[in-house]
């Protein structure tokens, strides 16, 4: 990443972005990289404008906006490629920039990929933007309250947390011809909520627009949660019927959209090598990943290589239907892109998991003897290839038996396999949220989820 010295043009002094012209940008770079007799390139420039308050023992103690704009350039020659990015924006910087790129691919070795498609595509925006989201600075601070008073009122103590809210524009032009721009809006709440001794709960809203934001009901879920947890006690060590909440099954559902990128799969990082058209879940389980999506926030409606995103089915009725991929990777498979550049690895941009019949209370009666997660962190694989992972529940995990919620169960750990959790998928809830926030980079519209024989072990000793 090139930082470069001095000011930028149209930057102010606190670094922001006030002025950026990114199809200009995006037009400097690639005429300097055709210049150069380079055989393909694409500029990619993207400008956020993002505001936050943070709190604390329930008031405000940060604020601030940021207003950043960044160039990526992807150079390739004669089988070398060669991506990076830079900051520094003047058009002097821009062109030195480029052409030190250049100069680098001198130095690597060759390798196979998809040169870009000749005929390019013409995108418009999409209409991801929500109006209200783009002053939101002024309004924070009254949401981030209204989420500490219901805190407050549902048995918490006290509160800490962060709200922000963003719009993201990003620009794309490549020597092929395609060409655009597309703007995502987001604002997002997180609220941990702390009462007698170490209880804690967490809650959380993600939306695309301002009508889709409760943080009421973010904060109400972290002041019981809070509540819930006082006199918490260890877990015998053992297998359970466990019901993931929203929150923790997108942090473990993101890892399996991972593993379904060619890039890891040809990596050895996979635990779906090897199973296209295979069962590797629950029939009734499906998960599909989507470029643009009603209350989607991650995508876009191109990717890195000026593809056109699409809903792509990874999961459909238990079966693994496809693989995630770019041009190079399609090209290895004999298959197509599925608009998922990233232009050394294909990623997901929105996923969702398909909901099921059930309600939450329908769902605790279905336990005999089991564990309500509400939340995790630090979710870590001893191995790839095979999926064995490990997570640490917090802030809100109850213990059920005989379908009643007994008491609150706390210092444990929850590990198993990728595939063996999806195998063993009986319920999913009727309701979904959609899911982002520290332990989940990938937007993901998920319901509660009822999984057998997960192994359950107290987190020390």
């Amino acid at each position: 990443m090139d930082r470069g010295a001095g000011d930028a043009a149209g930057r102010d002094k606190a670094g922001g972005a006030i002025g950026v012209d990114l199809d200009g940008l995006n037009s400097l770079a690639v005429r300097t990289a055709e210049a150069l007799k380079v055989d393909d390139a694409v500029a990619l420039s993207t400008r956020i404008a993002e505001s936050m308050v943070r709190f604390a023992d329930n008031s405000a103690t940060v604020a601030n906006r940021v207003d950043e704009a960044e160039l990526t350039v992807y150079l390739a020659k004669a089988g070398r490629r060669a991506i990076a990015s830079t900051s520094n924006l003047s058009p002097a910087a821009v062109k030195s920039f480029v052409k030190e790129l250049y100069a680098s691919m001198r130095g690597l070795p060759e390798a196979e990929y998809a040169p870009l498609p000749d005929a390019g595509t013409r995108f418009s925006q999409s209409g991801g933007v929500d109006k209200k989201l783009e002053g939101a600075e002024e309004i924070l601070p009254e949401l981030a309250k209204a989420a500490i008073d219901s805190s407050l009122a549902a048995g918490g103590e006290r509160s800490a947390g962060a709200i922000s809210a963003w719009k993201a524009t990003v620009a794309i032009l490549t020597t092929s011809g395609a060409k655009g721009a597309d703007s995502r809006t987001a604002i997002t709440l997180n609220i941990r909520s702390f009462g007698e001794g170490d209880a804690s709960g967490h809650g959380l809203s993600c939306s695309s627009t301002l009508r889709g934001f409760d943080p009421e009901e973010a904060g109400r879920r972290a002041g019981e949660g809070a509540r819930g947890m006082r006199q918490a006690a260890e877990p015998e060590a053992g297998k359970y019927e466990v019901l993931l909440g929203p929150t923790v099954a997108s942090n473990l559902i993101e890892t399996v959209a991972g593993a379904a990128s060619a890039f890891s799969v040809d990596a050895g990082t996979s635990c779906l090598a090897g199973k296209l058209g295979e069962e590797v879940a629950a029939p009734s389980f499906n998960l599909t990943d989507h470029g643009v999506i009603e209350g989607g926030f991650g995508g876009r409606a191109f990717d890195d290589e000026g593809s056109r995103t699409r809903a792509t089915k990874i999961i459909d009725g238990g079966v693994l239907r496809g693989y995630l991929h770019n041009l190079t990777t399609a090209k290895k498979w004999r298959s197509e892109t599925t608009g998922n550049a990233g232009l050394i690895a294909p990623h997901p941009w929105n996923l969702e998991v398909g909901s099921g019949d059930s309600s939450y209370e329908e769902m605790v009666k279905e336990m005999k003897r089991g564990i309500v997660l509400t939340s995790n962190w630090y979710t870590r694989f001893n191995n790839y290839r095979t999926g064995e992972f490990s997570t640490v529940p917090r802030d809100g995990a109850y213990l059920v038996e005989g379908g009643k919620v007994v008491g609150p169960l706390k210092g444990m750990r929850a590990g198993d396999d990728q595939q063996r959790l999806l195998s063993s998928v009986r319920l999913l809830s009727k309701e979904r949220e959609w899911v982002q926030w520290w332990e989940v980079d990938t937007p993901t519209l998920c319901p509660w989820i009822l999984v057998d024989g997960v192994s359950i072990t107290r987190a020390y000793g």
